[in-house]
């Protein structure tokens, strides 16, 4: 079945909600295919019908198109690998994030957030993103890894990649290169240092691992650059898009406030009602058939994220933002063997985050008409959100 929407980046739920009624599978202008209910997306997920990667070169387009530093290094990520060379290096990045591993961060997160909020209390008027959002996991992960990157600099490199990637486009791989070989060049000085002198940091993990796991200094690289990305987009923009649904759910705002013990359970809300990832995409092996409609063999089908997370097949009321819902299996870390492997990382950040800020929620007011959004398909990316702060 075919279908044409015209989604707006700050809010798309009446279009999912249109999808979900009317065709929730479909195929657009472009020939690639949309799955947006959560049982069909969650199989997509998990399915080895599908894989991460096309026939022939890597892309996102096209199969021939020419190869970029960009295609170099997403190409060793596990996210766009499938067995066996997946299993490889998703043992290697298990080596680094580890239940154990957790507990020993709690304390750093926590003196991270201290700072930040106390920095964030003192002014009048602030822009969320980038007064604590996108501060807290950029410190924490350039900690993990043993890198100093400003927060500048990694933000304007990190933009272009997530742009680049949403659009997909061989133009716009072409023009992240520079970035692309900047940070290469800058991962592969740390790398080099830390051969010589190793540290209690992430490189120097994986330069001690690399024999184990047949690592080349590219695979390092790629390794360092997807940790960096990764480590501190999915938190940043769930921080933001979390504070926003407090602000705009009072209610639910209050009830935080009034049973802090719910924190928890708030973050994982917040994560159903406005997963960060937008969309999955997967590459059919083989003809897939769903309510009979028939996706040929080696077509690009992306699974809606947001569209499956307020499925009303699985999500009772899933347009209403409720802190106290039950049995909340949605799929904003995505399933199957690419689930996120950061996914205890993250939601340790926003729980201690969240429970910090739940006190002061009532000082915070959302100035609304100048929220800012990135104009990417593939993620939340709330740019700007202002707030003023009642001082007591």
């Amino acid at each position: 079945m075919s279908a044409s929407y015209s989604i707006k980046f700050s809010d798309p739920y009446p279009v999912y909600r249109k999808m979900l009624q009317e065709t929730p599978v479909f195929q657009d202008k472009n020939g690639t295919w949309h799955l947006t209910r959560y049982d069909d997306v969650k199989m997509m997920l998990s399915d080895q019908r599908f894989s991460r990667r096309p026939s022939g070169n890597f892309g996102f387009i096209s199969a021939s198109k020419k190869q970029t530093a960009l295609d170099n290094v997403i190409s060793r990520w596990s996210l766009f690998n499938d067995p066996p060379e997946h299993t490889r290096l998703r043992e290697m990045m298990s080596v680094m994030i580890s239940p154990r591993f957790m507990k020993d961060l709690k304390s750093l997160i926590e003196t991270i957030v201290d700072s930040l909020l106390a920095s964030l209390l003192q002014q009048s008027s602030v822009n969320f993103i980038e007064a604590f959002a996108y501060p807290l996991p950029v410190n924490l992960v350039n900690q993990l890894l043993g890198s100093s990157l400003d927060y500048h600099t990694l933000r304007n490199w990190s933009l272009g990649f997530v742009n680049a990637m949403d659009r997909g486009s061989p133009d716009d791989f072409e023009a992240i290169s520079p970035s692309v070989l900047a940070m290469q060049q800058y991962f592969e000085d740390l790398i080099r240092m830390r051969e010589t002198n190793p540290g209690n940091d992430w490189i120097s993990t994986l330069v001690a691992i690399r024999s184990t796991y047949h690592l080349s200094i590219d695979d390092i690289v790629s390794t360092c650059i997807f940790l960096l990305l990764a480590g501190h987009e999915t938190v940043q923009l769930s921080l933001g898009l979390g504070l926003m649904l407090l602000l705009k759910n009072p209610e639910q705002q209050q009830l935080l406030q009034t049973n802090p013990d719910l924190v928890n359970s708030a973050v994982e809300e917040i994560l159903r009602f406005e997963s960060p990832l937008n969309k999955a995409s997967r590459w059919t092996r083989e003809k897939i058939i769903i309510d009979e409609i028939i996706i040929p063999e080696n077509q690009l089908v992306v699974g809606l994220i947001n569209a499956a997370n307020h499925d009303p097949l699985k999500f009772p009321s899933p347009d209403e933002f409720n802190i106290t819902r039950s049995n909340n299996r949605h799929l904003a870390f995505g399933y199957g063997i690419h689930n996120c492997l950061g996914a205890l990382l993250a939601r340790l950040e926003l729980q201690t985050a969240f429970a910090r800020l739940t006190p002061h929620l009532h000082r915070f007011t959302l100035i609304e008409d100048k929220i800012e959004w990135v104009a990417n398909s593939s993620l939340r990316y709330l740019f700007n959100l202002p707030l003023t702060i009642r001082h007591l």
